[in-house]
């Protein structure tokens, strides 16, 4: 792979600056026609991964570009400053212009705007009811997580994920729950000097106290002066092989039912129904 490819996309961090050069007004600002659709965000994915994945991650993660799934600088820019910064690049930076057609141009745009649009709103192509099936059965995901009420209590409350997480940061959380390092859902084993033991995740702590939340539920709230030892889990408590338990197919639908989850549903596909 040329050099110029693998930098293609390391300048992202400054399309913020680069955005501001362009007139205000919207008059003659061009929309992108791949938005929303699936197979033009899929050659947009292929794009990526010929010419910005060596710098920015194979999903956007991050590397020795900036972590294109995180709102940063980029993201204010709206579509035309997106084609366009994408097409001449950054100036006085390691991104270079992108000799591209118009049109796979707009697939690669499509496909960075995603990695931060909500679940909700992609079209994913797992089956969501298989995907509720292995929810609620053979993945006893319901075991720690909570929808509208149903569910366990050990981990986060998923009722609203599918609006407030890209699709890939929840297949992500997924295969890999270690990878934002679990910092809300730590799990811990305290031992009372009255010799009562209590497990589940830690959820405030200071110098003086800490709250245990059981898999019932339950919050305790311990004394560090009744407390005989204090053990923090090295992973996170969700399971880590669901990647090799599951199947690919398995891991698109469960992923397809989890974009669903949302307290304000989408009604995208009933709208387009009455059409």
């Amino acid at each position: 792979m040329k050099i110029i490819s693998v930098c293609l996309c390391a300048g992202l961090a400054l399309l913020l600056p680069l955005g501001a050069q362009h007139d205000a007004s919207k008059e003659g600002k061009k929309k992108n026609p791949a938005m929303g659709n699936p197979e033009a965000i899929a050659a947009g994915m292929k794009l990526y991964q010929g010419s910005c994945a060596a710098c920015h991650g194979t999903t956007g993660q991050g590397g020795r570009g900036p972590n294109l799934r995180q709102r940063g600088a980029w993201h204010p820019l709206d579509d035309d400053a997106l084609y366009r910064t994408i097409q001449k690049g950054v100036p006085s930076s390691d991104m270079p212009a992108l000799n591209l057609p118009e049109a796979q141009l707009w697939q690669l745009a499509a496909f960075v705007r995603s990695l931060t649009a909500p679940a909700a709103e992609a079209q994913l192509s797992g089956d969501a009811r298989a995907g509720e099936e292995l929810f609620w059965g053979k993945g006893n995901c319901s075991n720690c997580h909570r929808l509208l009420g149903r569910g366990g209590m050990l981990g986060p409350d998923l009722s609203n994920i599918g609006a407030t997480k890209p699709a890939e940061d929840i297949r992500e959380s997924i295969v890999d729950p270690d990878a934002d390092g679990f910092l809300r859902y730590k799990g811990v084993t305290a031992v009372l000097k009255s010799g009562q033991t209590i497990k589940g995740v830690a959820r405030n702590r200071t110098n003086y106290s800490i709250q245990v939340q059981d898999a019932q539920g339950t919050l305790h709230l311990l004394s560090m002066t009744n407390v005989k030892q204090l053990t923090f889990s090295d992973h996170s408590p969700m399971p880590r092989d669901f990647a090799t338990r599951f199947s690919k197919r398995e891991l698109d639908n469960l992923l397809a039912f989890l974009a669903k989850q949302s307290v304000r549903p989408y009604e995208r596909e009933d709208k387009e129904e009455k059409k």
